[in-house]
């Protein structure tokens, strides 16, 4: 049996895609132990050749229609396409007002394009509750995965003494601003999440260390492991940190990838908490939904392997129909 991998990393310029591509293949390397190939689904350009009993999308936010211009192509292949734990994006922006108890609604959120999201055999694996519900709500069986980085091993974890501080994507002179509030009673080491933000960072004037990724994901991962405390705004500093059980201070962006945050029991702090953020910094989190997380991978790489042992196709020598 071989599967044909969505690989999200090749053209992303976000670290945290690489994060999740890391987790991601320890957990099917453990539990599918199958060959696989890959191809850059972000780009598309063209899908390799070969046979194969079924595709897999991994995770990261590709369920949004339009950002991965490969995975409709996926369709062409004629065989099972299972999203382990997919995201749909959209900003968290009121659409009424509090009135004591009830929400008045002047006017309903967006619904999402679900065009990638049919293409997948369900059920369909959701990163995050916002997404659940949206699938759900379309009539689509899914099940609520969580994000594979929260099931990384905690091995050579430490507590080094040092803060530090994992840069959000906006306002980069106010977090600099803020940062340097924090290292006034804090030894606080900088590092950056996405290609070319170490030359934006210094230039919006950071003076203190600061890390940026070289190819080298274990030394990456590295300071999250030996930090005593991560004050991020990246979810993808947030959630590898959760994982060493560092106590995290999370403060910025507010969307729907971020509401497994509130699962999890990790408050979102506006800006201006920075330089309180040791302070504030939790470890508290949810540690039944991590455990609920667990189950749910081993459920739906168990049902991979079910549904495609199973299809007549594929004790004919190929699955080459959809499960």
């Amino acid at each position: 049996m071989k599967y044909l991998y969505a690989n999200f990393t090749d053209s992303a310029i976000n670290y945290g895609n690489l994060i999740i591509d890391f987790a991601t293949k320890r957990l099917l390397k453990n539990q599918l132990q199958l060959k696989y190939d890959e191809f850059d689904c972000l780009n598309g350009g063209g899908l390799p050749q070969g046979e194969y009993d079924f595709a897999i999308i991994p995770g990261c936010t590709l369920l949004t229609a339009g950002q991965s211009q490969g995975l409709r192509s996926l369709s062409e292949l004629n065989i099972p396409i299972y999203c382990l734990a997919g995201n749909i994006w959209a900003p968290q922006k009121p659409y009424g007002f509090l009135l004591r108890t009830r929400v008045l609604r002047f006017r309903q959120p967006p619904e999402p394009d679900l065009g990638i999201v049919r293409l997948c055999c369900q059920p369909v694996g959701c990163r995050d509750p916002y997404t659940y519900d949206q699938i759900t709500r379309a009539g689509i069986q899914a099940i609520y995965m969580g994000c594979p980085t929260l099931l990384l091993p905690n091995d050579g974890t430490g507590n080094d003494g040092f803060v530090l501080f994992s840069f959000g994507r906006h306002h980069l002179r106010t977090q600099v601003r803020y940062g340097r509030q924090l290292s006034h009673d804090a030894n606080v080491i900088g590092i950056c999440h996405q290609k070319n933000d170490y030359d934006r960072i210094r230039a919006a004037g950071w003076r203190l260390p600061l890390v940026d990724y070289h190819g080298d994901l274990d030394m990456y991962l590295s300071y999250f492991k030996r930090a005593s405390v991560v004050i991020t705004g990246r979810l993808h500093g947030a959630l590898p940190a959760l994982a060493y059980g560092k106590r995290v201070f999370y403060f910025g962006t507010n969307d729907s990838r971020t509401t497994i945050l509130d699962d999890l029991g990790v408050p979102i702090h506006p800006y201006r908490a920075i330089p309180h953020g040791v302070a504030l910094a939790s470890s508290a989190i949810n540690g039944g939904v991590v455990d609920y997380y667990k189950k749910s991978w081993q459920g739906m790489l168990d049902l991979i392997l079910e549904q495609c042992r199973s299809s007549p196709s594929f004790q004919n020598g190929r699955a080459i129909e959809h499960a």
